[in-house]
């Protein structure tokens, strides 16, 4: 999966400046043959040693079928973006959401003022694309069918591979390549300067035009302050009652916060209000919004289901890993070698010391910690809303509410897994000669109130409440006015 667009370092611009343009654009550099194989040979042997998951959707056969086929397909000096896709393509299948392949640093910040990326955001619904910002040449609601002659469902199709999900392939993956469309489609199909468009405007008529590429930065701009249609996460977490309509509503953006300040801040939150709910008897109902929250700390996903249970839980079922010590250190990205490989290291040594069987070592029941119920927990009626988004830690805190039918979820299939999912620290390496980046945790652990079999999808919703066009094009709240108005204020039976 690409680097993601709002975090790339700002100061590269700065660095950068008018310069950039004149230099070749690197991920367009070749490397030869034999590095090449290098390359793909030693992301090809990490994998098989240390992935905790690598053989639960892809067997070995189909591994090693893989990567030899695409070993085979390297006949000449490869650009670093075609290889990177070579790359990609494996990491995806490999059916873990947090196994990431990445250009390199230096290659994402020489692209930010080159004007060679599709000019809009867009919003997939309906298996159509429509423009997702204000104040520019397309209005917002736009449908565009083509690009540069391809029917934008081929173009989404092919997109799939650089949003990586939980299991199998999925349509969850058409609306993450949407969300990511601009970077995503120069991965794809390289640096553009012009983009053949059809499309059909908000009054039905359809026309061709062209429309001038622009650069990274600016799309960054426009995706940030320019959106039509968007979830929004300007605060980490936020908390709401509703007297009239006897409800609260817990906005949650992610379960990450770094740092020992930001983190006892959300524990008091989350004390403060569920203390709140209960001082409120008439608050019949709560709302959880996970929307755009890809994940975080699994503490915080324990830590919140804990005000929400009655029973005590475990963190998971069983967890286990594939090493004794991380291998192949000669490969691991710098930051990562210097500060996190030790402390790895004496992890693994501490807590996967019982051998599983000749492939595994797991953590002993013993030190699974146990979760009891908060003294202020909420007995409530819950409602979690899921997207395409919902990821990692957030996914199995949604997991853990509907399949302990404390709770319904309400919106779309989760990028995260709905039976186990990899966690702990995330291992980060660097090929040596396209100095790409890809990463991986080091353990797979099986979800405490799991699905009874593994499906290789997200967490199903309860109800499947999807964005549509009329929601889109009134910017509507779908998810949450269905909630109010449906399963709280109609009192239909849950």
């Amino acid at each position: 999966m690409k680097k993601l667009i709002s975090v790339i370092i700002v100061n590269a611009l700065l660095l950068a400046g008018c310069v950039i343009d004149k230099l070749e654009d690197p991920s367009s550099q070749k490397i030869s043959l034999k590095k090449a194989k290098e390359d793909l040979d030693i992301f090809t042997a990490i994998l098989k040693k240390a992935h905790p998951s690598l053989n639960v959707y892809l067997s070995k056969k189909r591994f090693s079928y893989l990567t030899d086929s695409i070993s085979n397909s390297i006949t000449d000096p490869i650009t670093v973006r075609d290889f990177y896709n070579k790359i990609n393509f494996i990491a995806n299948e490999t059916g873990c959401s947090h196994t990431n392949a990445d250009l390199a640093d230096y290659v994402y910040d020489t692209l930010q003022n080159r004007d060679i990326f599709f000019p809009y955001p867009v919003k997939w619904i309906n298996n159509k694309l429509f423009v997702n910002v204000v104040g520019y040449d397309l209005p917002q609601r736009t449908e565009i069918t083509s690009i540069n002659n391809k029917p934008v469902k081929d173009v989404i199709k092919s997109l799939m591979a650089y949003n990586s999900v939980e299991g199998f392939h999925r349509k969850t993956q058409e609306n993450l390549a949407a969300d990511n469309f601009s970077i995503d489609y120069f991965l794809k199909y390289g640096a553009q300067q012009k983009f053949e468009l059809k499309i059909i405007d908000t009054l039905g008529k359809q026309s061709l035009l062209t429309e001038t590429a622009i650069s990274l930065s600016e799309w960054n701009n426009r995706e940030v302050n320019y959106k039509y249609y968007y979830d929004p996460v300007t605060l980490d977490y936020d908390f709401y009652i509703n007297n009239p309509k006897q409800y609260a509503y817990l906005r949650l953006a992610t379960f990450e916060y770094e740092g020992t300040l930001k983190q006892n801040a959300f524990e008091n939150f989350c004390n403060n209000s569920f203390e709140l709910l209960q001082n409120k008897k008439n608050i019949k109902s709560l709302i959880i919004d996970l929307r755009e929250n890809t994940g975080g700390k699994l503490y915080n996903s324990f830590l919140l289901y804990s005000f929400l249970t009655q029973k005590p839980f475990n963190e998971f079922e069983r967890a286990i890993c594939k090493i004794k010590t991380i291998p192949y250190t000669g490969y691991l990205e710098n930051g990562f070698n210097t500060n996190y490989k030790d402390g790895v290291n004496e992890n693994i040594e501490k807590e996967f010391f019982a051998k599983l069987n000749s492939d595994f070592f797991t953590m002993p029941d013993s030190l699974i910690e146990v979760w009891q119920p908060n003294s202020i927990h909420y007995g409530g009626n819950v409602f979690i809303i899921t997207n395409s988004k919902v990821a990692s830690a957030a996914s199995y805190f949604a997991v853990l509410v509907k399949n302990a039918g404390r709770g319904k979820i309400i919106g779309e299939e989760t990028q995260g897994g709905a039976y186990s999912g990899n966690g702990f620290t995330t291992l980060k390496y660097e090929l040596p000669n396209s100095r790409i980046n890809f990463s991986f945790p080091y353990v797979h652990f099986i979800y405490t109130n799991k699905e009874e079999k593994n499906s290789g999808h997200g967490l199903i919703p309860d109800y499947f409440i999807p964005d549509s066009y009329e929601s889109f094009k009134n910017n509507d709240d779908r998810q949450l006015s269905f909630i109010i108005d449906t399963l709280i204020l109609s009192n239909k039976s849950l």
